[in-house]
């Protein structure tokens, strides 16, 4: 019997019997040959994967070298023995290698993870499936290789093998077999502490097998080796998970994992299989806890990027603290299955890395490009990034843009790929549709608050809580600030918030809290607007009253028409809107509570 091992060292055993393969290099060859056993690869692809970027002159002689020493090898391995015969041919596509059927640990670990995961969930063989397939890993994969194509085609299959030990996780979890699950897990983080689906799932099983003190002490574990080692708080999953089990709830039953590796089977006239590994590329951050209220919004901007074959990019624009990301950060996981080239995401707000080279070489990187092989030239960059996008289906977030010139070289063309865009001022892109997003009502303010505070406290206090919404404005960012200080505080009342925040001069400190801060937000608008309208917006500040309508103020040293210029500029940066006109045929406009109460103190 002859076995090819790539979920490990690569290795070839001959009945039992481990045969010496050569080299690193001829090894790398090897499992080039291996991973796309069934399908000619030409001498380039073959170069590509072993040395990367940096081939010596030397290199196709070496490949011949290399595949003769292969076929000399392999032959006398096999030989006086029943096992059936590998063959190294090449045609004129390149050299292709025939291995007899599930001869590869990789090919027969991905057959038992696609019937697995093809099968009902509580389909008992599938648990049996994925076990199965964990136990022909024997440490991390492709293990001995050292070229840049190893080593990512290794991280990919190490993060798919997390996925399947999570999946098998849930399985035996669901069937009672919690200490089982509990063994397994322990095992795997003791190797990768940092996968929160593992983690996640190790407190499950703690918790339902009745050990709650444990649970809670893996939570916290694991709460500050993350915080230590990221800088970042656990996932909401975990979070909501430990909230649960301090309330004595049943957890729900883990989502399966999602697979990182897509995989393609083909065929040749042997019956021989040929396997490619596609990864698709996921920088999303977390999306923020408490998103309610924002359904018809939701469901018009995901009907946007889904509504014909190949969507225009959508440029999603409103006020400082609206909640632009926190809805794109939504949208984009509902969209993960109609994207599964990848989802790909970039802040654009002010700092050095936001140039656009800065940014499309963290694109690029992300789309694979290894960084010797990075064009220099902004151009470059963009045609690189352009048909890489072209020939997978991306969803491509920009976060915080500011300027139209910041946005085009990011832009994909042509393709299925696009993009979702942020920004909190209007932009006059012309090859984007628009979506305005406004602040929240009354009702939509009394959801998040529910969703965050809970119903408990919310519903007695029905009026009080949509009066402090009122004095939200409305914006989502202000109303999570006052939700997230009254979590805090569970012995405080809406009636005592009410007292607080119905005090102007207190009001900008009441919708801050900790890192949910409205005057911070407020801040990046305001920094923005040129002396004219930041002028003109301080002097609103003093003289717009409460919750009125008002006409362009007169201005010394200003015309008429500098004036509803500025009055424009602060329109497109979402300060003040338009509502009309009045009897004499000038512009009305309003301005939201906290803008104005923002004003007012800028200028004090």
């Amino acid at each position: 019997m002859i076995q090819f091992k790539l979920l490990g060292p690569l290795q070839l055993h001959v009945h039992g019997k481990v045969v010496d393969l050569g080299p690193p290099r001829q090894c790398s060859l090897l499992a080039a040959l291996l991973v796309d056993s069934g399908r000619p690869l030409s001498i380039d692809t073959l170069i590509d994967r072993v040395w990367g970027d940096s081939p010596p002159v030397a290199a196709r002689d070496a490949v011949y070298t290399y595949v003769a020493r292969l076929r000399g090898l392999l032959t006398e391995a096999t030989a006086g023995t029943d096992a059936p015969p590998v063959q190294l041919n090449r045609g004129s596509s390149g050299y292709l290698l025939d291995t007899p059927p599930d001869s590869v640990d990789l090919w027969h670990f991905m057959d038992l993870v696609d019937r697995a995961r093809a099968a009902d969930i509580d389909d008992p063989d599938r648990v049996e499936q994925l076990a199965a397939g964990l136990n022909l890993w024997n440490g991390s994969a492709m293990t001995g290789l050292d070229s840049e194509w190893a080593r990512r085609l290794g991280e990919s299959l190490h993060r798919l093998k997390h996925e399947v030990i999570a999946d098998w996780a849930d399985a035996e979890i669901r069937r009672g077999n919690h200490s089982l699950a509990i063994n397994r897990l322990h095992s795997a983080l003791l190797e990768e502490p940092l996968v929160e689906g593992l983690q996640e799932r190790l407190i499950r099983a703690y918790f339902l097998n009745g050990e709650t003190a444990q649970a809670l002490r893996q939570y916290e574990h694991a709460r500050r080796l993350i915080a230590d080692e990221l800088g970042a708080d656990p996932s909401p999953g975990m979070r909501e998970l430990h909230g649960r089990i301090l309330r004595g709830d049943q957890p729900v039953s883990a989502a399966p994992a999602r697979s990182s590796v897509t995989l393609r089977s083909e065929h040749n006239g042997h019956g021989a299989r040929a396997l490619t590994f596609a990864v698709a590329p996921d920088t999303m951050p977390l999306a923020p806890l408490g998103f309610s209220g924002r359904d018809t919004e939701l469901a018009t901007l995901t009907g946007m990027l889904t509504d014909e074959p190949a969507p225009r990019p959508v440029l999603v624009t409103g006020g400082a603290g609206v909640g632009k990301t926190a809805l794109v950060l939504q949208a984009a996981e509902c969209l993960r299955e109609s994207f599964p080239g990848g989802l790909l995401y970039v802040d654009l707000a002010d700092g050095p890395s936001t140039a656009p080279e800065a940014v499309l070489g963290r694109l690029l990187t992300a789309l694979g490009t290894p960084s010797g092989a990075m064009p220099p030239s902004l151009a470059e960059r963009v045609n690189l990034y352009r048909a890489r996008l072209a020939r997978r289906r991306v969803l491509v977030i920009l976060d915080n843009a500011v300027t139209e010139s910041q946005i085009i070289p990011l832009l994909p063309a042509g393709g299925t790929s696009t993009a979702l865009i942020t920004s909190r001022f209007a932009l006059g892109l012309t090859t984007v549709r628009t979506f305005v997003l406004h602040e929240l009502s009354r009702t939509q303010g009394l959801q998040m608050l529910v969703a965050t505070v809970g119903r408990a406290r919310v519903l007695p206090e029905w009026e009080d809580a949509g009066t402090v919404a009122d004095h939200c404005s409305g914006i989502p960012l202000a109303l999570r600030a006052v939700a997230f200080r009254m979590t805090a505080r569970p012995h405080w009342t809406f009636a005592r918030m009410l007292t607080r925040i119905s005090d102007e001069q207190r009001r900008l400190e009441v919708v801050c809290y900790q890192a949910l801060d409205m005057r911070a937000s407020l801040d990046l608008t305001f920094d923005r607007l040129d002396s004219t309208a930041a002028r003109l917006f301080r002097e609103l500040g003093r003289r717009v009253p409460a919750g009125g309508d008002f006409t362009a103020p007169e201005q010394p040293g200003l015309s008429a028409v500098e004036v509803e210029d500025a009055m424009d500029r602060l329109v497109d940066a979402y300060l003040l809107s338009e509502v009309g006109r009045d009897e004499a045929d000038r512009t009305l406009y309003r301005m939201l509570d906290i803008h104005r109460i923002y004003a007012k103190h800028l200028g004090d």
